[in-house]
């Protein structure tokens, strides 16, 4: 069978709720041994559901589930010494400590990356945390909202579609979507890191904060901002719409360029208004845009969306139907690439989970494991540090 592309890395993870768990579910999909250390009670969102059947049980909440597959579980409690000193040889035994305690905790528990660079010099410590460990912000809390927000991407969101900018505030995303984008910092950091030190030897911190995380997946936005700040705002309407509404719901379609349009009157049925000279190049068009809108609304509002994207799709039209969760779960496309996943559970029986992120060819991506139970793995654990300890000291 071939080994995961990080199958030799021991990963201890010492983190709660969505980034941290995420990011260690991207290195286990990878083949890293990940263990994850939960405090007493649990992992927060052992407690966040959504629950199988809306009772709460925090060995059957859908987000712990999905976000910790691949990963061993023990419960260690950092204010009891016997198990302080059992994170101690976890950590001595590992290539990665990936945590988001915050500043004052981890010093605390002698846990900064200073303590353990000193004892540990090949340890890479990953710390992932709302606004990093360094700058004004570094002692703030936050979350997926506060990051979100304050990363930029709630002031264009919606983009190109608020029309009364005082009535129509900046919006959050459904979900964690801050605290995913930051996991995949969080990731591509360690690897990063990992790849330096077959290199040259020696670990380092990587310290990702998720408002820079989030600032980042804006791309061009704020540079553009900044150089032309006159421009108009991201938020306000200045075209056309990316989602259109539709008879059964709503359509993404691009049309402002010139092959689009084009084709957009096809799709349309070449009706004898879209042939007005005045729609013929991009800046008719733009200045247009209302009256161009609404009557491509008439028309779409007589189609559903997947005949709509469809004949899009034959036709070269950028564009994508709006599904919901139920429609995504039974999407021929998703069915062909095998996106969803049976995982076993021994509480839930057989769980369908979004599988992994990437898919590699020599290295593929295999789920091993389901999410730990709580202290799964915890006996196992610790004869396997303490076997390590009694090695090490005859050594």
């Amino acid at each position: 069978m071939v080994d995961g592309a990080l199958a030799d890395l021991r990963i201890i993870e010492l983190a709660q709720g969505v980034a941290g768990p995420y990011c260690g579910r991207l290195l286990g999909d990878l083949g890293a041994d990940v263990i994850k250390v939960e405090p007493p009670g649990g992992d927060r969102s052992r407690h966040t559901g959504p629950f199988a059947g809306k009772a709460v049980d925090p060995e059957r909440s859908g987000q712990f589930l999905y976000l910790n597959l691949n990963k061993r579980g023990i419960v260690l409690d950092l204010e009891a010494a016997a198990d302080r000193a059992l994170l101690d040889d976890a950590v001595a035994s590992a290539d990665v400590l990936l945590t988001d305690l915050a500043l004052a905790e981890l010093e605390r528990h002698a846990l900064d990356y200073a303590s353990l660079a000193e004892r540990y010099p090949r340890l890479i410590m990953t710390r992932v945390s709302p606004f990093g460990g360094v700058g004004p912000y570094r002692e703030y809390a936050g979350n997926a909202f506060t990051t979100y927000h304050a990363g930029g991407l709630g002031w264009g969101t919606p983009h190109n579609q608020v029309t009364d900018p005082p009535a129509q505030p900046p919006l959050a995303p459904g979900g964690f979507l801050a605290d995913y984008v930051a996991a995949g910092a969080a990731a591509a950091g360690t690897m990063v890191a990992v790849a330096y030190r077959e290199a040259y030897g020696v670990g380092q911190l990587v310290d990702v904060s998720g408002m820079e995380a989030v600032a980042n997946a804006i791309r061009a936005t704020l540079g553009a901002l900044s150089a032309t700040p006159d421009v108009i705002q991201p938020r306000a309407k200045s075209g056309f719409p990316w989602v259109w509404p539709c008879a059964d719901g709503h359509v993404s379609l691009s049309v402002l360029r010139d092959n689009w349009w084009v084709s957009l009157k096809t799709l349309m049925g070449d009706p004898e208004w879209a042939r007005s000279e005045l729609f013929d190049g991009g800046a008719g068009r733009q200045q247009h845009a209302d009256l161009i809108e609404t009557l491509v609304i008439e028309w779409l509002m007589q189609h559903s969306k997947h005949e709509i994207y469809q004949r899009a799709l034959e036709l070269g039209i950028p564009g994508f139907p709006v599904i919901s969760i139920a429609e995504l779960l039974d999407s021929e496309q998703y069915r062909a690439r095998d996106f969803f996943v049976d995982v076993p559970h021994p509480r839930m029986g057989t769980v369908r989970l979004p599988g992994p992120a990437a898919r590699f060819s020599r290295t593929p991506v295999r789920i091993e494991r389901s999410a730990p139970l709580l202290d799964e793995h915890g006996a196992e654990l610790r004869r396997e540090l303490a076997e390590r300890r009694e090695r090490a000291t005859a050594a």
